[in-house]
């Protein structure tokens, strides 16, 4: 657009110039969001804010969603890391972040904002992307997580983009000044002003008329206005697509396919791939080109051709048939599946194409979901339903595509669509084999819908017929046993899963004994005997050829074996690349309760808002709901209720609290939020069913050491002998199936001696609870003993636990645990000067005092000239981690800049205050 456009952009002008500004004068960072309809000069603006940062010292890079770079994911804002001629990135380092983005998108942004974060070291920086409403999901979760992470450098992003679509993705940036444009349609007067510039001369009567009819935008304006100055007085606003037609029509055959093709592509191309798309009609250089570029329809930019405008193809693409458009779209998916070898933008084109009975486009766009299953499994999934909605159900080949529909559906777990399809297959054969096959798929599908009854009777029915081959036996029996784990007891689930998987052994098929596998380990799991668990889980990693699995970690915790989680844990992570066995959601959500039951609770909370933002992001509940209960758990630790049942809340909206699966675990938390409210009786209603199944019952959560300790405590409390009793008799259980883990032994040891208040026995549970790496139960252990020798009359002896329990609660932050404490001691006549260290914090939400020890020292570097990674180093965690622990800092005390916090370390060092 010409610089004209910029005609009655004043004001949001310097709006976008003082975000500049503050950079360049205060290190400030921001984000200028441009927002506006088609044409309406946002590409001009944007244009214009990174000449004049460029003026005043920034470096700039620019970029735009072109769709050409979408078919790598997150392409486009990868792609600003190689702009200008001194890029930031070599273009191995580019080739390496595209492979990232592809694999796991989180890990790319950390790389992303480390190079963007080295640049800003230097200087500050701009970077500006037109026309974000055109970036794929992968690219806006890149630049949603980038600018969140850079907050408080002196970056600042201009983004250009449909209203509708721009701003609600810039919203959730934290800690991020955000500067919303919205560009209006210009006033006629502005208008005539730029015919004025451009004419040399006042416009007549006509021309103003036509100007006004324009509707204030500025793109249609300047094409009326150079119409108009090459006396083609013609071409008027309200015949706009009679002009692009006239255009067209002038051009020769040859030519005018080609302008058709590129509107129809939506994106540069090149005359190669022209060529290769219109095979009849060659395009040469020196005789074509010249003709479309003199239309004025068509640019070229190095050695591509596009439509000029949008305007201009969607007034191209109304003078074509829709079948001429069809065909058009199906040579654009065929040449990018088996040529470009680009399923991404084969896939746009097939669905163009796509229609019911159409064989043809559903095989590219089967082609593409299935190329695409491991790297964009949602848009996967969304194209094997649309080949399954396009293929002719008369054809021959229907049921083995349908098959292929319905892989991809179950590995893309949209479990609602695969048995729909799984049902209209069985509704169509009659062979044994191919029913059992397809009920595989199916069970896979219910398992994953939680629809687990079904899945029974389904594969029992099945597994009935006569003529099922060894194969598909064992696959439906393996799934059988899966779904047990969920319905049936523990030792019931055992011996089916253990049947299974010999089975699956000796038909030596692979898809058998990994659902095999997985049932062994669920089963295990469920009945509290992790080291069989961890066997398994072990033995299934290995056939997935996998160097860990999130359940291997997750049993390794359990065992107390904390130290050998968090090697896999930092494997699995290392160098910012995560394991084909590790997704990130698994990675976030295994180092959370590991920051947990370590009593990290202030890095546990950190992780749980990151995995939370993250399971929300990707649609991804479970991991949402895991980090609710974390951070419901950490809330009632620390004594705060209020946040606590807000967490619980949150978890309404995540998952049906009717669902089996997850049941005991949101009830044990419910009964602990009601215990923490005071309903002591509302507490044990919901506890009872879970304690009372604890030893049989389908999930393992209850046998866990913390949650038997508390359960015990309401039983005992609301004096219910028997519900006291049933916990005692579940923790010694999981001490007895796990023998030698000090957790699970001194806990149970631990009950028993508080319920028979033998201190023989309490003694003895100090003694292995203090091998334990879990500081709340050391503490939990010194506080039992403590209060049961005070009752004995032996008094310096109880206060000397009491201290112990005392310093070990208030050094993990459990102020609610402290508080108990300190009751017991004052009952016996005591009071500690220590008490009141921790008590002004607690109550602070801004300020310096507001701070958890994590964020005093993430906050200490930081203003020491640490990057975010540098940082990240120096403390052992996460980039991401230290990311959210920033943005907290930033907003509890009020800062936008580095410069401002340095500021206020300094401060605080100076009166002592700033000690981490």
């Amino acid at each position: 657009m010409q610089s004209g456009s910029l005609w009655g952009r004043t004001e949001p002008m310097a709006r976008a110039l003082a975000t500049v500004r503050a950079a360049q004068r205060h290190g400030l960072g921001g984000v200028v969001g441009i927002g506006g309809a088609t044409g309406v000069g946002k590409t001009a603006l944007l244009r214009e804010v990174g000449r004049q940062a460029s003026r005043i010292g920034l470096r700039v890079l620019t970029g735009y969603c072109d769709p050409a770079q979408q078919t790598t994911p997150g392409g486009s804002v990868i792609a600003l890391l190689r702009a200008g001629r001194d890029p930031l990135i070599s273009s191995g380092d580019f080739a390496e972040l595209v492979r990232s983005a592809a694999a796991e998108p989180l890990i790319a942004a950390d790389r992303i904002g480390d190079h963007l974060a080295d640049a800003a070291a230097d200087g500050p920086l701009l970077v500006s992307l037109d026309d974000l409403h055109r970036a794929d999901a992968v690219g806006r979760l890149l630049l949603r997580t980038v600018i969140s992470r850079l907050a408080g450098l002196p970056v600042v992003w201009v983004l250009a983009g449909r209203e509708e679509l721009l701003f609600g993705q810039l919203t959730g940036s934290e800690g991020v000044r955000l500067e919303q444009i919205r560009l209006q349609p210009l006033e006629t007067g502005d208008l005539v002003a730029m015919a004025t510039d451009r004419l040399g001369r006042n416009p007549d009567e006509r021309t103003v008329r036509y100007l006004d009819a324009t509707g204030g935008n500025p793109e249609l304006a300047v094409q009326l206005i150079d119409t108009i100055a090459r006396g083609e007085t013609d071409s008027v606003p309200a015949e706009f697509s009679a002009a692009i037609t006239g255009r067209l029509a002038r051009l020769g055959e040859g030519a005018q396919n080609v302008v058709r093709l590129l509107a129809v592509a939506d994106t540069a191309l090149t005359i190669g791939e022209i060529n290769a798309l219109l095979p009849d009609a060659a395009v040469h250089q020196e005789q074509v080109v010249p003709e479309i570029l003199g239309s004025g329809l068509i640019t070229a930019t190095d050695e591509t051709l596009a439509c000029r405008h949008e305007l201009v193809r969607d007034a191209i693409r109304a003078t074509m048939r829709d079948r001429h458009a069809k065909r058009l779209h199906r040579s654009l998916a065929e040449y990018y599946l088996a040529e470009a070898e680009q399923p991404l933008q084969a896939a746009s084109h097939a669905r163009a194409a796509a229609e019911p009975g159409d064989l043809h486009s559903g095989m590219v766009l089967l082609l593409a979901a299935e190329s695409l299953v491991e790297s964009e499994a949602e848009r996967s999934g969304e194209l094997a339903q649309l080949a399954m909605q396009t293929f002719p159900c008369w054809d021959r080949a229907w049921p083995e595509l349908a098959r292929r529909c319905l892989a991809v559906l179950c590995r893309t777990q949209r479990a609602t669509d695969a048995m729909t399809v799984a049902d209209l297959i069985l509704a169509r054969v009659d062979d044994d084999d191919v029913i059992g096959a397809v009920e595989t798929d199916a069970a896979q599908a219910l398992w994953l819908s939680g629809r687990i009854t079904e899945l029974i009777q389904r594969t029992d029915s099945v597994l009935a017929r006569p003529d099922l081959t060894p194969t598909t036996t064992a696959r439906l029996r393996s799934a059988r046993a899966l779904a047990g784990t969920r319905i049936a007891t523990g030792a019931a689930a055992a011996r089916e899963a253990r049947a299974a998987l010999a089975c699956s052994h000796a038909v030596d098929d692979r898809e058998a004994v990994l659902l095999a596998l997985q049932a062994a380990g669920e089963a295990a799991k469920n009945e509290g005997r992790h080291e069989e668990a961890l066997r398994h889980f072990r033995e299934l990693r290995t056939v997935l050829e996998t160097s860990c699995l999130a359940e291997e970690i997750t049993e390794l915790q359990i065992l107390d074996r904390y130290d050998h989680a968090q090697l896999l844990l930092d494997r699995a992570g290392a160098a910012g690349r995560v394991d084909a066995g590790m997704t990130v959601p698994a990675l976030h959500c295994a180092q959370m309760w590991q920051h947990f039951y370590l009593g990290r609770f202030a890095e546990a909370d950190v992780a749980a808002r990151a995995l939370n933002d993250l399971g929300r992001q990707l649609g991804n509940a479970e991991h949402a709901l895991d980090a609710a209960l974390a951070r419901t758990a950490v809330a009632l630790l620390r004594g705060d209720v209020e946040a606590a049942t807000a967490h619980m809340s949150a978890t309404e909206e995540l998952v049906d609290a009717a669902d089996g699966v997850r049941r005991p675990a949101l009830s044990m938390m419910r009964g602990w939020l009601a215990a923490g409210q005071g309903d002591l009786a509302a507490s044990l209603r919901i506890l009872r069913p879970v304690v009372a199944g604890a030893g049989e019952e389908f999930n393992y959560w209850p046998v866990w050491p913390c949650w038997s300790g508390l359960f015990f405590d309401f039983g005992t409390m609301a004096e219910d002998d028997e519900f006291a009793a049933d916990t005692v008799e579940t923790a010694e259980l999981a001490a007895a199936r796990n023998p030698g883990v000090a957790s699970l032994e001194g806990i149970a040891l631990n009950l028993r001696g508080s319920y028979k208040a033998d201190l023989d026995i309490l003694a003895r549970s100090v003694q292995i609870l203090d091998r334990s790496p879990r500081p709340i139960l050391r503490a939990r252990g010194a506080e039992s003993y403590g209060r049961a020798l005070l009752a004995a009359g032996e008094i310096p002896a109880g206060l000397a636990e009491l201290d112990r329990a005392w310093d070990e609660y208030h050094r993990v932050g459990a102020s609610y645990c402290c508080l108990g404490v300190q009751r017991a001691m004052r009952s016996a006549g005591v009071r500690r000067a220590k008490w009141s260290t921790g008590a002004p914090a607690a109550a602070a939400t801004t300020g310096w005092e507001a701070l958890t020890p994590t964020e005093r020292r993430v906050a200490t570097l930081i203003a020491g000239g640490h990057t975010n990674k540098s940082a990240a180093t120096e403390l052992g965690i996460s980039i991401n981690t230290v990311g959210t622990h920033l943005r907290a800092v930033f907003a509890k005390l009020g800062v936008r800049s580095r410069v401002q916090l340095a500021n206020i370390v300094n401060h605080h060092a100076s009166t002592g205050t700033a000690t981490p």
